[in-house]
């Protein structure tokens, strides 16, 4: 196990240095920043709307240029040429970004009806939003246009989510839970202990388990208790709730109606009978809670896994506080920093490419004959299937992200041959790369391509579907005309008849 992980982390390293190397030799590219302000300070004092030409004329006027001055007339020229293009720009990212949030409605797998359902909605939640400002305009004539674009939703590194609480997703509409904790009157106690290095499977593995604990617990009316310095905390604290006051444990408790434990021992000493005691080695335990499958149905299951995926992130490290054994945590932001800067509008996409070993396409197999999509496709991320997406979108002319464990080079070498992927791609600094970083990058980009195979993608996508993103490709094949299309929809990667134990 420790030899793959050396293997994967050296493959990953060797492409990031490849793929560093052939971006570094390229001219830079244009900024995707702009400055929306069309207003300036005249020489004379005065505050008005100028012309873009008299702009140029005082920047030159204040680099003592003067008219009839040998340059005068290049420079000018140049100068309005440039912000010319620059308007250009800033008019095509508005747009974009409109264009973008008028599509990103979710797809509710094959249902018709369900989606009509779904999208009639949305428009009500639009509308409701609309309502809501309105009235907190008349409420409070002083709060700024800003606070009031941001009444009601969560953002996550500055970008905009459409979460806002955890009832008005447009999915969960038919979803109904009450506001008490599942085993609140049980003394049966499913318990998430053990340091054991081996875990089943990697991270992605993991916050499956810990989700299908959760789960559990929820259908089966039994108390979830987590042991202080178990696998779960070790995971969970390094890129979400980071310990920083005191009560930390409390507000944890109450987020995910957990009890935590400082041993095994307390929890008889409080009359708990714990499950599963025969699965003492941690990697059988994590096992079991991996291929829990939930018979709650879809709408349900989607509801309680988007409200848990809702608080981890509304709860997301920022570098500030430790984890449970007092290491310092790493910002959540840090890959979405380093690409864009504080450039909180910045459009992109994301690749994920993982080959999953040999395993990769009997798992993918299996996948596409419940989805209908292609059983390879996902695993070789070609430009022409990349593009398939990218294109309708308007999204070839805006930064490409790739995060890739570095297994199949081939993946890299095809993408970065592209004339038209190759000039947007971009990996995330090496020093700024990791995996909640990586997760943060995928989960806020305007358009998402993963791999249905991997867990790593999939958690990807139910984190996307869960802050109320659509525009998560991971289910594609051609059709008759040999043109790729979506064969599944969003929800498709929370449906145990497709996914199995990954849902």
């Amino acid at each position: 196990m420790q030899r793959r992980t050396h293997k994967a982390v050296a493959a990953a390293a060797v492409v990031f240095l490849l793929v560093n190397a052939f971006l570094k030799s390229r001219p830079e590219d244009t900024s995707y920043d702009y400055d929306a302000s069309q207003h300036s300070r005249r020489l004379d004092g005065s505050l008005r709307a100028i012309t873009p030409r008299e702009r140029v004329l005082n920047e030159l006027f204040k680099m003592g240029i003067r008219p009839g001055d040998p340059d005068h007339r290049r420079l000018l020229k140049a100068r309005l040429a440039r912000l010319e293009k620059r308007n250009e720009q800033a008019l095509a990212h508005r747009e974009m970004i409109r264009k973008l949030r008028n599509t990103k409605n979710i797809w509710f797998r094959r249902d018709t009806a369900q989606q009509a359902e779904l999208e009639q909605k949305h428009a009500q939640l639009r509308e409701l939003n609309l309502n809501n400002h309105a009235q907190k305009r008349e409420l409070n004539v002083n709060n700024s246009e800003s606070d009031l674009e941001n009444v009601g939703t969560v953002s996550i590194c500055g970008r905009p989510t459409m979460m806002g609480t955890a009832s008005d997703l447009a999915l969960l509409q038919n979803f109904e839970e009450t506001d008490t904790c599942p085993g609140a009157n049980s003394n049966k106690l499913l318990l998430l202990q053990g340091q054991d290095q081996r875990l089943f499977g990697r991270t992605g593995n993991n916050l499956i388990e810990f989700l299908h604990a959760l789960q559990y617990a929820r259908d089966h009316d039994v108390q979830l208790g987590i042991v202080s310095n178990s696998w779960s905390f070790e995971m969970l604290l390094k890129m979400w709730m980071s310990v920083k006051d005191d009560d930390w444990e409390v507000q944890f408790e109450e987020a995910f109606c957990v009890k935590i434990f400082n041993s095994q021992d307390e929890t008889e000493t409080q009359g708990y009978e714990l499950l599963f005691p025969e699965l003492t080695v941690t990697e059988d335990f994590t096992k079991q809670l991996f291929l829990y499958q939930s018979e709650r149905s879809l709408v349900e299951y989607i509801g309680h896994q988007a409200q848990y995926l809702q608080t981890l992130f509304r709860n997301y490290n920022t570098g500030v506080g430790t984890t449970e054994s007092g290491e310092p945590v790493r910002d959540m932001c840090s890959g979405v920093k380093a690409l864009f800067g504080d450039n909180k509008n910045a459009i992109y996409s994301v690749i994920h490419s993982r080959s999953l070993e040999e395993a990769g396409k009997t798992l993918l197999g299996r996948i596409s004959k419940f989805s209908g999509c292609d059983p390879e496709a996902a695993l070789h991320m070609t430009p022409d299937y990349v593009k398939s997406i990218l294109e309708p979108l308007g999204l070839l002319d805006y930064p490409i992200v790739l995060i890739t464990d570095g297994q199949d080079f081939a993946v890299v070498q095809r993408l970065l041959n592209d004339p038209e992927i190759a000039p947007k791609l971009r990996l995330v600094s090496e020093e700024a790369t990791w995996i909640g970083g990586d997760f943060t990058v995928a989960v806020m980009a305007n358009a998402f391509i993963g791999n249905p195979a991997s867990t790593f993608s999939g958690f990807i996508a139910k984190s996307r579907l869960a802050l109320g993103f659509g525009q998560s490709y991971l289910f594609r094949a051609k059709n008759e005309n040999g043109e790729w299309v979506n064969t599944c929809g969003d929800t498709c990667i929370y449906d145990k008849r497709i996914m199995g134990p990954m849902s």
